[in-house]
């Protein structure tokens, strides 16, 4: 039987004792609905009976009301004094009791619960928790269009993992074309997108478990899945395309400068927001959420095109707010509240104030040190409510960066609370291909979710325990911390610092001709990292997982090693390019052109296990492009072409 001290609760409470002896919970007992309001925790009161189905194969019913012939392994009570959101949770020898002031509360109470069975069984410890939430949202984001978009068993998994959490807000990114735009078939009609009806069952599904679904929809910048189109093209602010100023992008990465195709509307064309009111009017009625994330975030070439003389009189930011507040009307037509990214706005301080009070600024920033701080301190001066939005570090990293991961998603936190924020929100990106597997990203969605429940309580959150117990059910109680060692290969990198990308990562979507980046890194880069990948792989045979999913995950940290392990070489070769191309043996070039093909092929298989087939071709394309410039230089060194 379990001490208290063995017990792993994550998020972990705000306040837990623990009492001499134990309860022992009856084959034949009720789960009891007493007090006011009964009927609204049925939801809580199911959940416990599936878990204590599952958890101790028992069978308990449900009893609405108090009889003295019924007896109770676990009653709940109403308590309009709690907070909301919050709960008691009381386990004495003679049952538990549960308290709380709102269904939510109850069902938290529940996700509670869930853990203390899962780790005592039959055998519970006599406690007292008292908790409630530091932020009233708790959210988290996927991004759906760049490239993966997830099947709809995909998001249910999601969805549980963020109900045992306490999670009660999801998001699904979308620019371009992952949303079944019935007005526009003609933009999704070769992709596999998400349909209206579909979020109405998730929609379904999240509330079931309090989760708010929050429409998401990039509208102002980031718009090049519809801007490129011809239909479309001429509401461009620069509908040629643009060369990104040089303080925007890595030169490493782009020694030659970076065009980007036209992405941000042309502020001054009413066609615009007739195309925006239509898109809002295809998605948002699938959504029972009474608020709306608009994006309008890295609007990179905004009076830089048409608007370049309005903005070179009234200023970019000035333009940029203008355009904001019609995005504003067209959201409150519609009677939602608005989210928007905070990225362009906080450039622009003194027009903070300008904006509309009802309005939510979303903070987001992806670093460590990113200045959540001074950044959240301008929209509380201005009193504009705002989110905290940091990230899980997943993305252009192959398997992760932890250590960023660990200190964003800390730092967000931190400031947020003290600066008032009503909101935390966990983001989860695809740039350039989404890569990375979605076993990557668990290690923040449970950091994150701790803190935002709690963070005094959990800055140091067994985040390892908790994917070992409740994710993966890893007998070996290894893989938790395999996950987090094997999203720090980066730090064995050269060092400098990449606020979204690892080297590995950059390597495997730069030209082969690239030396950019491999110039920073000497070859003992790249026999640590090789020696610290390969001893991580050695550790996945010792892993016992029993989740459902449990062979899939295998493969997919397989597969995420190999791009670590592949990139390693690659990056061997660029050094011997540099160096003396001729010397380099055409076996080493063939060995990789056949190793990338089989990471190709894995890569493809894990895709459609849990995404939609719609995206992956172009998530493949800077690898089949990388496969090309093997190809050449194999020929290059078999004399059939010119080195």
């Amino acid at each position: 039987m379990p001490e208290i001290r063995t017990l792993q609760l994550l998020p972990h409470p705000r306040t837990i004792t623990r009492s001499e002896g134990y309860f022992r919970l009856p084959a034949k007992a009720s789960i009891v609905l007493s007090g006011e309001a009964n009927r609204s925790v049925l939801p809580a009161a199911r959940k416990l009976q599936l878990v204590i189905s599952q958890v101790l194969q028992l069978s308990l019913p449900l009893s609405v009301g108090t009889r003295p012939a019924v007896s109770s392994a676990c009653s709940f009570s109403y308590n309009r004094l709690l907070p909301a959101g919050g709960y008691e949770l009381v386990i004495e020898e003679h049952g538990i009791f549960i308290t709380y002031s709102s269904p939510e509360g109850a069902y938290y109470a529940v996700a509670t619960l869930k853990q203390i069975l899962e780790q005592s069984g039959r055998n519970i410890p006599c406690l007292h928790i008292r908790d409630e939430p530091d932020f009233a949202a708790r959210g988290l984001m996927i991004d759906i269009s760049r490239n993966k978009t997830p099947k709809l068993e995909t998001l249910y998994r999601i969805v549980d993992l963020m109900a045992d959490l306490k999670l009660n807000q999801l998001q699904l990114y979308i620019e371009g074309s992952p949303f079944a735009y019935e007005s526009f078939p003609q933009v999704w009609e070769l992709e596999t997108p998400i349909t209206g009806e579909e979020i109405l069952l998730l929609d379904a599904y999240c509330r079931e478990r309090y989760i708010e679904l929050v429409p998401n929809q990039n509208s102002f910048g980031h718009m090049e899945g519809w801007l490129t189109r011809p239909e479309f093209n001429a509401l461009a602010e620069s509908p040629e395309g643009f060369m990104l100023p040089d303080h925007m992008y890595d030169s490493d990465l782009y020694p030659d400068g970076l065009f980007m195709e036209p992405g941000t509307f042309d502020t001054e064309d009413p066609k615009v927001l007739e195309l925006l009111g239509t898109m809002y009017d295809d998605l948002l009625p699938y959504f029972t959420s009474n608020q709306f994330n608009v994006g309008c975030d890295e609007t990179y070439e905004l009076g830089l095109g048409k608007s370049k003389a309005a903005a070179d009189a009234a200023g970019k930011g000035t333009l940029y707010l203008s355009f904001l507040q019609k995005i504003h009307e067209l959201v409150v037509q519609r009677g939602k509240t608005m989210q928007f990214w905070g990225d362009i706005i906080i450039q622009h301080p003194e027009l903070i104030s300008q904006l509309p009070k009802n309005i939510i600024a979303m903070e987001w920033g992806y670093s460590a040190d990113h200045p959540f701080e001074a950044d959240t301190l301008k929209f509380r001066e201005a009193q504009i409510p705002f989110y905290v939005c940091p990230g899980t570090s997943s993305w252009n990293s192959l398997t992760g960066r932890t250590g960023n991961m660990l200190a964003n998603l800390h730092n967000a936190a931190v400031h947020g609370k003290n600066n008032g924020a009503i909101g935390y929100l966990i983001t989860d990106w695809g740039d350039f291909g989404h890569w990375q597997h979605l076993p990557v990203s668990y290690a923040g969605f449970v950091y994150g979710a701790a803190l935002s429940w709690n963070v005094d309580n959990n800055l140091d959150a067994d985040v390892a325990g908790y994917l070992n117990t409740s994710v993966f059910h890893d007998r070996s109680e290894k893989i938790g911390q395999l996950l987090l060692d094997l999203g720090n290969y980066y730090k064995l990198e050269s060092g400098i610092s990449r606020p979204n990308d690892s080297e590995m990562s950059m390597l495997m979507r730069s030209n082969l001709a690239n030396m950019g980046i491999v110039n920073k890194l000497t070859a003992e880069h790249f026999d640590n990292l090789e020696q610290y990948i390969s001893r991580i792989e050695d550790q996945l045979e010792d892993l016992a997982l029993e989740c459902t999913d449990a062979e899939l995950v295998i493969q997919e940290l397989e597969n995420g090693i190999h791009f670590v392990k592949h990139a390693v070489q690659l990056g061997r070769i660029k050094q011997l390019l540099a160096a003396e191309p001729a010397g380099i043996d055409p076996a080493l070039v063939d060995h990789q052109i056949h190793d990338l093909d089989l990471l190709l092929h894995q890569y493809r298989q894990l895709w459609t296990r849990r995404n939609r087939l719609g995206g992956l071709e172009k998530s493949v394309a800077k690898l089949l492009r990388l496969r090309g410039e093997y190809a050449q230089l194999a020929a290059q060194l078999s004399g059939s072409q010119p080195l």
